[in-house]
């Protein structure tokens, strides 16, 4: 169902099963894993196949206090490597101004990737690119909001497969509070929620009744390592 496995030798998720099986591959789907491995070796080896339970939490079960980035990494099953290394400093030099600090925590902790092989946050150096393409762009297309540097402008953080844009809309001192603004390939038409980019993401993924939801069928959650 989704093409290149979630997981390798590497990266397997804990699997109940032990003894001599060489695991080698994994998929999630809803609440199990899908892996794929071979037993014996040369001659000897035949394909095992084994349909296990996933650790990962529902997200109605997550407690209240969890932070959105918590969440995030919860449900996808998400195990950091080392932080993903970003001279902060530089980057908003670069921009003009501070990002969120919630941004910067899902870019070090996920680093380069894909939510649920569909939506893939900017890391900073592409956020600063897309950046200054938006702004270069006719004005006129760009109503109500106007793109980054404007004040109060358009300031991009994620993209996915369906052309949708997903922006900060920079109004007020203080990056924390800049809501989110999701187009299509037209940014006149979008849709304004005010929260952070993490728990906009979050409810995207997993609550069927947002106004954006993902697809039916994507009732597993995951992170693809594209770093």
């Amino acid at each position: 169902m989704y093409g290149e496995p979630l997981a390798d030798a590497d990266r397997l998720p804990p699997l109940p099963l032990s003894g001599p099986i060489d695991w080698r591959y994994a998929w999630p789907f809803s609440d199990r894993w899908l892996s794929f491995g071979q037993t014996g070796q040369g001659q000897d080896a035949r394909p095992a196949l084994m349909i296990a339970l996933r650790s990962t939490p529902f997200p109605e079960q997550l407690p209240a206090e969890v932070s959105w980035l918590e969440r995030l990494v919860a449900v996808t099953g998400w195990v950091p490597r080392a932080a993903y290394e970003v001279d902060w400093v530089a980057v908003e030099s670069r921009l003009g101004t501070r990002l969120p600090s919630d941004y910067k925590a899902l870019v070090q902790a996920f680093g380069h990737g894909m939510f649920d092989g569909f939506h893939c946050v900017c890391m900073p150096d592409e956020l600063i690119k897309r950046s200054e393409l938006e702004a270069s762009l006719p004005q006129a297309r760009w109503e109500p909001y106007p793109p980054f540097p404007a004040p109060g402008g358009l300031l991009p953080w994620m993209g996915n497969e369906h052309e949708q844009s997903f922006h900060w809309i920079t109004e007020g001192p203080d990056p924390d509070a800049w809501p989110v603004y999701v187009t299509g390939a037209d940014p006149e038409a979008g849709d304004r929620f005010d929260c952070t980019a993490t728990e906009y993401l979050f409810r995207h993924l997993t609550d069927p009744q947002h106004p954006l939801p993902m697809p039916v069928d994507f009732r597993a959650h995951w992170f693809m390592d594209c770093g």
